[in-house]
């Protein structure tokens, strides 16, 4: 009976084998016994060593009885058996997963084992084809956290975990004899729509414009006076211990050596003159670095907070073909506990935010024998964390901490709000907003992600950006592709387009009507990127490229990113506008109308300001024109 616990329970991993051997009844992957009734998951990752992974046996069943109970050890021990094989081993992949992602599986085998307790059902082996179509039922009548009824890819994680027991049937003692779902898909049985797929959101333009300027501000120009402040009150308050002065005291002492210092960081209106303001602004700077490498860089949050003292490197032979990187790891679907090795190309500012984080935590390096960046103490925050020694136990920032920080350093900055209200930062948002920035196509942002990647050709970032980091391009692809069914989405509803190509879809395009109006906009939205019509999306219109008709000179894989411009656009057949791009030709128009008024401007100057202004208005007026109700503003009218 516990064949295949005995299998896994001797299955050690790389990490496990440099340990002393694990006793018989401890399986490679807990820090507890198999029979314990709450089993505790070794940390998978640095990220887990303070707070490690848990499931509890003990639950509740319906009948007032707990899952370890007598009459329920052989569901127990094939529950067991199941977890450990997830584990294990995944479906996809075939490679261990993280302690988190079998917790999760827990969470839905303590549902289904639930409602086999209220169904009658004893055994795994016993669910036919009509008690699961009964445990879907069930579950699509349960409520959810913000809706009345589960989601469908909450379900659809649900279904996942049928298709495991069936899948490791032969591997547990009890196990699903039967498909759960020939021939279709967990996604398809659920219910699952591409609308329904909750996407991270990117930080919208304004807010990320806001919180990279003002994080790069404070890397480059404030954290050199903030860690002077750090040592003013360290040496303060090492001094009045040595004299024997009790904890105020040693707090009285370093205030009154902040005050006389003074320091002041630059764009803050007064100098840090107390104890209670070095903290702040020592978290502050934490979390401007975290920006900085998160918005400007790429990797995901558990990637930073895994960053080691020494990671900025340089790559390359001439010191003119050298290119900076920092060094560390991914740890997303990767078995190994310190992950798999990555390199990024950084941009100087980000290299920055490494050496600060470097001067940050060199106390903390040197008081663990660690070589994280992110080392701070777990226990309540205050400027005690930066006594020498530190007192308290030190370990890795959670990417729950990092987001409570971010969320301070957006009311710090003061964020401006997006749509009347104030943007909630999160720390998945910069390698999201990091890949729409690349996916935009716009040409002034290439520029710039081409100068902060060292690139010396725009066309070089357009193509490949991002070196070897597949999964990142993934999502910039992806992120290419939402943006255009977005705009199709627009495009088939707006009233009206300008542009060449506007007039020639506003044609040809179908009419939608009727209660699944939405529906069939995103359908056939869809539809015309599938069938390969993917647009170029930019601040200033959509490009509904088709070589023949390019006036940037592209060729068959896209528009030519090193001619591609406003003014180019603005008179090629694949350029459409609407109203949503009016706001940015209104600026071009005040730009120019300003430059006219330049009295030094040479002739050939002003000739092409006067180009670009008719451009403009031109633009304006077909936008204009087939939306009545829009105000003329003073300086549009062609």
């Amino acid at each position: 009976m516990r064949a295949a616990a005995n299998l896994l329970l001797g299955s050690p991993t790389p990490r496990s084998r440099t340990r002393a051997q694990a006793p018989e009844a401890r399986a490679w992957f807990l820090d507890a016994d198999w029979d314990d009734p709450v089993w505790v998951f070794k940390p998978t990752n640095a990220l887990e060593e303070a707070k490690p992974v848990r499931v509890d046996w003990r639950f509740k069943l319906p009948g007032g009885q707990v899952f370890v109970g007598h009459r329920y050890a052989a569901l127990l021990h094939s529950s067991k058996q199941l977890i450990a094989l997830i584990r294990s081993r995944s479906l996809g992949t075939g490679l261990p997963q993280r302690a988190s992602t079998a917790a999760g599986y827990f969470n839905y085998l303590r549902e289904l084992v639930r409602w086999m307790d209220q169904a009658g059902f004893s055994r795994f082996t016993d669910l036919d084809a009509t008690a699961l179509l009964q445990f879907q039922r069930a579950l699509a009548l349960r409520p959810g956290t913000r809706r009345p009824t589960l989601a469908p890819t909450t379900v659809q994680k649900y279904l996942y975990l049928l298709t495991y027991l069936y899948r490791f049937r032969d591997e547990l003692d009890d196990g699903l004899r039967i498909d759960p779902f020939p021939g279709r898909s967990q996604g398809d049985v659920a219910g699952v729509h591409d609308a329904d797929v909750r996407r991270w959101p990117y930080t919208p333009q304004a807010v990320a414009v806001a919180l990279v300027q003002g994080a790069i501000d404070l890397v480059n120009r404030g954290a050199t006076p903030i860690l002077q402040a750090r040592d003013v009150y360290a040496e303060a308050v090492g001094a009045a211990k040595q004299q024997g002065y009790l904890t105020d005291a040693c707090t009285n002492a370093a205030t009154r050596a902040l005050r006389h210092a003074r320091v002041r960081v630059p764009g803050q209106p007064q100098p840090i003159l107390t104890v209670g303001a070095l903290t702040p602004a020592i978290d502050m700077l934490y979390a401007a670095c975290f920006v900085v490498i998160s918005y400007l860089v790429g990797p995901r949050a558990s990637e930073i907070l895994h960053l080691q003292a020494g990671c900025v490197q340089r790559r390359g032979g001439a010191a003119a073909e050298e290119i900076t990187v920092i060094v560390g790891a991914i740890f997303k679907r990767q078995p190994e506990y310190a992950g798999r090795p990555h390199e990024w190309v950084a941009p100087p500012v980000a290299a920055t935010a490494i050496a600060v984080l470097e001067a940050l935590s060199a106390g903390h390096r040197a008081q663990s024998g660690r070589p994280h960046l992110w080392l701070r103490r777990g226990q309540t925050p205050g400027a005690t964390e930066w006594q020498r020694p530190c007192p308290g136990t030190l370990g890795i920032v959670s990417t729950r901490r990092m987001r409570l920080l971010l969320k301070r350093f957006a009311v710090w900055l003061g964020l401006p709000q997006h749509e009347g209200r104030t943007w909630q930062l999160s720390t998945h948002q910069g390698r999201k907003t990091f890949a729409r920035f690349a996916a935009l196509r716009d040409g002034s942002a290439l520029f710039a992600l081409a100068q902060h990647l060292g690139h010396r050709e725009r066309a070089v970032t357009d193509c490949g950006y991002a070196g070897s980091d597949y999964r990142l391009n993934q999502e910039i692809e992806t992120e290419i592709l939402e943006q255009s069914t977005a705009a199709w989405e627009h495009m088939l509803a707006a009233s009206g387009l300008g542009g060449r190509a506007g007039a020639e879809i506003v044609a040809k395009r179908p009419h939608f009507r009727g209660a699944r109006l939405k529906q069939d906009l995103k359908s056939y939205a869809r539809l015309l990127v599938d069938a390969g019509l993917v647009l170029g999306v930019c601040d200033w219109g959509f490009c509904v490229y088709r070589e023949e008709h390019s006036a940037c000179l592209g060729n068959a894989a896209g528009p030519n990113p090193a001619r591609r411009e406003p003014s180019t656009c603005g008179r090629c057949k694949n350029f459409v506008v609407s109203q949503q791009h009016r706001a940015y030709w209104v600026e071009q128009v005040r730009r120019h109308e300003a430059l006219l008024d330049e009295p030094a401007l040479p002739l050939q100057t002003l000739r092409i300001v006067r180009e670009r202004l008719n451009e403009a208005r031109a633009l304006i007026h077909s936008i204009d024109a087939d939306n009545p109700g829009t105000g003329h503003g003073p300086h549009t009218a062609p």
